[in-house]
């Protein structure tokens, strides 16, 4: 199998991140409306049945509107990745990695990994009790290293525009 053009694995990958944002696309919409109505009616209460091996797990009621606020900001940074990943994915397959857009959706990437950690952070102080025992938010240090590397790998990507423009120039 080839890697990139027509029926090749950078094709397949888009494809498949094309399925999952359809499912993250719904839950991005259902987050949303599940903090629109936390903001206007305080009183709303989504109850989850848990089942498990512990008793005391019965159910939970999930109130807080900033719990609904962080899986808001997770669908909508996920959400956001999925569609630059595509279009990479789509300038690859026309075998055109180092375009200008890519540098730009590369640092989309970027910022929506930070809006994953954000929603993490928000998530470890609003988790219902009960559901974490450990409420500590430790910083990952392996994630905040990888949106730098996204964010380096955007100026390599940067470079690489200008020498491939600078190459077209040449005669």
């Amino acid at each position: 199998m080839k890697l990139i053009g027509r029926r090749s694995i950078a094709s397949a990958l888009r494809w498949v991140l094309g399925f999952v944002n359809v499912f993250v696309t719904v839950a991005f919409v259902a987050a949303g409306l599940l903090l629109l109505v936390s903001l206007v009616v305080p009183s709303f209460t989504l109850q989850l049945g848990l089942s498990g091996d512990d008793p005391d797990m019965g159910q939970l009621f999930v109130n807080p509107p900033a719990t609904f606020l962080a899986a808001f900001i997770a669908m909508l940074s996920t959400w956001w990745i999925l569609n630059r990943l595509r279009r990479m994915f789509l300038a690859v397959n026309q075998g055109d990695a180092f375009e200008r857009a890519n540098v730009g959706r590369l640092q989309g990437v970027g910022v929506g990994l930070i809006g994953v950690q954000i929603s993490a952070f928000i998530l470890a102080w609003t988790v219902p009790e009960g559901i974490i025992d450990d409420l500590d938010y430790s910083i990952d240090l392996g994630a905040w290293l990888g949106i730098l590397i996204v964010f380096m790998l955007a100026e390599v990507f940067r470079q690489g525009a200008a020498m491939r423009d600078e190459q077209q120039m040449t005669i």
